[in-house]
């Protein structure tokens, strides 16, 4: 049986596991509203529809990996504020998979696959914190979505051709929560949870540009004339992320859900499952794989957000 599920192993049977052929497969993400058409367990679903097509391929291309399913960990920092939502620090994600990650290594196992759905930087800097710190121990933490999100808000060439999609469908700054990309994605892996209503739920509100977006929109210009395009791309991010989660009148989406298809879901969702497994080829074939997840360039000031 190539499939397991660590819930249903005796300690006899996870130790006579083979450490170098064993890669365990789970799902982090928060509970979140994303507008009446979706779910609170949205980014979760996704997130374990990810897993699924990754362990398939997994199995498909190395008959030789067992795959150990862990239980799904509904955490997730900088959800959005509004009714639903269940609030996390980074502090509790980056313990919550540290943790999980230092016992598999203690067992003597190697790789960790954990699959996700939510842009907020302090969730994705707690875990990426985690996972240096395990490869430091010798142990890999592959988070793909970590490079998955970084790739959709700065419109990488590749992500654009293989998935098909364009600004403002690709789950990028204008995209960022339960517009079209995230109505897709859920089209695509859940559809029997998504409301008729995202058929008429037409574009959210634009949040009006203030002074501190057209600051941080100056810092990231400045840095691409030095060639930081990852770190103006986490100003962009910002600008847009805080100018819409302050607004007074913001709607608890963005983008336009009505333009959304399963045939585009099913694009982004592929192309997320090829990217988890380019990083843990890397990783299997001695290679470390470290990620600059959004937000990495200000990481410093994580506490004080």
């Amino acid at each position: 049986m190539k499939k397991l599920n660590y819930l249903e192993l005796t300690y006899t049977e996870l130790d006579a596991l083979d450490r170098n052929n064993t890669v365990f497969l789970s799902s982090i993400s928060p509970l979140e509203t994303h507008g009446s058409h979706l779910p609170l367990g949205t980014d979760i679903y996704i997130a374990e529809n990810l897993r699924d097509r990754i362990a398939d391929r997994l199995i498909g291309k190395y008959p030789e990996l067992t795959i150990v399913y862990l239980p799904t960990i509904p955490f997730g920092a900088d959800a959005i504020p509004v009714k639903g939502s269940v609030k996390m620090r980074y502090k509790a994600v980056y313990i919550a998979v540290h943790d999980t990650g230092a016992t598999l290594h203690d067992l003597g196992f190697k790789y960790w696959i954990l699959t996700d759905n939510h842009g907020g930087p302090h969730h994705q800097i707690g875990m990426e914190i985690a996972a240096r710190e395990l490869a430091a121990k010798g142990f890999t933490l592959i988070p793909p979505f970590h490079t998955v999100f970084r790739n959709m808000v700065a419109h990488d060439p590749d992500m654009m051709s293989k998935t098909g999609l364009g600004p403002g469908t690709c789950g990028d700054s204008e995209d960022a929560h339960g517009g079209t990309n995230e109505t897709s994605l859920m089209l695509a892996a859940k559809p029997d949870q998504v409301r008729d209503s995202w058929k008429t739920t037409g574009p959210g509100r634009v949040s009006e540009k203030k002074l501190p977006f057209h600051i941080l929109s100056g810092v990231a210009d400045i840095l691409k004339k030095f060639g930081a395009n990852d770190a103006a791309t986490d100003f962009e991010f910002l600008a847009h992320a805080l100018s819409w989660v302050n607004d007074p009148n913001m709607e608890p989406y963005q983008g336009n859900p009505s333009i959304a298809s399963k045939e585009a879901g099913e694009a982004m969702l592929n192309y997320h499952a090829g990217v988890a497994i380019d990083l843990f080829e890397k990783a299997r074939a001695g290679n470390k794989v470290p990620q600059s997840p959004l937000g990495w360039s200000i990481r410093l000031i994580k506490d004080l957000m």
